[in-house]
């Protein structure tokens, strides 16, 4: 028996909608080498205070050992679900061409800063469809990137490429 017949794929009730994506090129640029990428639903961007909460954290983590090295290149979704549920998603390149992602979470009233988002199981999710765009824009610009000679300035052409 196949049992991904018992999995619904979408519920009935579901009803997508659009979100909107914010590039904001590299955020703290002596600090890191991540672009950063706000993702909300309408027009409504995300408020600086949560996105300087989520760099802040960042920060503290990058210090503590926690996170990769900012050295690293990479891109940073801060994402809104819903009214007040965040993602914060850390994706860096690594070994060539493989993406390596980190996801925190920050839920206002339940957690005071940004955490570890627990991912239980074997079969995890990995992006949701709006997170896809900026996953998709960001492959073309690192395969850009890795056909090129990889010098500083192909570097700098990577980071400011965002959407």
């Amino acid at each position: 028996m196949n049992k991904m017949s018992e999995v619904i794929q979408v519920s009935p009730a579901y009803r997508h909608y659009q979100k909107r994506i914010y590039g904001h090129g590299v955020i703290q640029p002596e600090n890191n080498r991540l672009k950063w990428y706000d993702i909300t639903r309408g027009r409504d961007p995300i408020e600086q205070s949560i996105r300087d909460l989520a760099q802040g954290f960042l920060s503290r983590q990058t210090t503590l050992g926690g996170i990769p090295s900012a050295q690293e290149l990479g891109f940073v979704f801060l994402h809104r679900c819903g009214e007040g549920f965040y993602f914060l998603g850390l994706c860096t390149w690594r070994k060539n061409n493989e993406l390596w992602k980190t996801i925190f979470y920050f839920d206002p009233g339940k957690t005071e800063d940004f955490a570890l988002f627990p991912q239980n199981g074997p079969h995890k999710d990995t992006f949701c469809v709006w997170e896809l765009a900026v996953v998709s824009h960001e492959t073309l610009a690192w395969t850009t990137y890795l056909l090129s000679d990889r010098t500083p300035q192909d570097e700098d052409t990577y980071l400011k490429t965002i959407i």
